[in-house]
């Protein structure tokens, strides 16, 4: 998994990790925030290597269809833009009704 990867999921994870499992918690934890191998993690665990790829997939699955459902990450993002492309002093009516209308989705 690349640091792309990881970065995504650890974004995913920050909004929809309490959908998961404990030790799909744990697992997710231990493999992308401290990126233990998935045999240090069977091992620290005391699982098998493919219990912990197991619990690795549904939960990676498991945030994505959450984004997927319900667009929290995608709608933030849209946000930071619109207040990027802005100082805070000058955001327009209609950029503040598009803030708005994202947070009310």
């Amino acid at each position: 998994m690349n640091i792309e990867d990881r970065i995504k999921i650890a974004i995913l994870n920050k909004y929809y990790g309490n959908l998961l499992t404990e030790k799909q918690k744990q697992v997710l934890y231990m493999y992308v925030d401290n990126n233990l191998s998935l045999a240090e993690v069977s091992a620290e665990l005391k699982i098998t290597r493919q219990a912990v790829k197991d619990a690795l997939d549904t939960a990676i699955a498991s945030l994505e269809k959450a984004e997927n459902d319900l667009h929290f990450v995608q709608r933030d993002d849209k946000i930071k833009k619109l207040l990027e492309e802005k100082s805070l002093s000058q955001i327009d009516m209609q950029t503040r009704l598009e803030i708005i209308s994202l947070l009310e989705d």
